[in-house]
């Protein structure tokens, strides 16, 4: 609603804004507090939950890559618009394939089906930022980091090995 509400009163006032949406943002923690993305590693990593989880697909993004895309943009004249931010759209299963891989030690629900049929996975969803430059970090990398950030804070147990 914001972002509507910021879009409509450029459009009257002639301003120019340039906007970031980013999908759920992983990597280390700078809040003493767990966020709502970081919650998502948390329960998949803590109680192998499939929760509602099953049902959705996933975008996800290292929070280095969130503040490396605020700087490109801040500093290219030409940029202009919605830029997506996101390395990616998974099905949760992918996703949570990838976790269990990159965090072993860890009771990782295994979905046995797709978690959301007909979604294709897309690899390219921040082609504009792309475009300008941006190059991701991979998603084991803001897996792992927020792994690290969570357990550091108290959020998540050690692995057991």
């Amino acid at each position: 609603m914001a972002e509507k509400v910021a879009w409509e009163y450029a459009q009257r006032h002639g301003l120019d804004i340039v906007t970031i949406n980013p999908s759920t943002c992983l990597g280390p923690l700078l809040q003493p507090t767990l966020n709502a993305s970081s919650a998502v590693l948390q329960q998949l990593l803590q109680a192998g939950s499939k929760d509602s989880q099953e049902y959705h697909w996933l975008g996800c993004v290292h929070v280095c890559d969130v503040a490396d895309a605020h700087i490109l943009l801040l500093e290219t004249p030409s940029a202009s618009g919605r830029h997506l931010c996101t390395n990616g759209i998974y099905q949760f299963k992918d996703f949570a394939e990838t976790v269990d891989k990159v965090c072993p030690g860890y009771n990782v629900h295994r979905f046995t089906e797709e978690t959301q049929p007909g979604l294709v996975a897309l690899e390219d969803a921040a082609k504009k930022l792309i475009k300008l430059g941006l190059v991701f970090r991979p998603i084991e990398k803001a897996i792992k980091d927020s792994q690290e950030s969570l357990i550091a804070r108290g959020c998540l147990a050690p692995p057991t090995q």
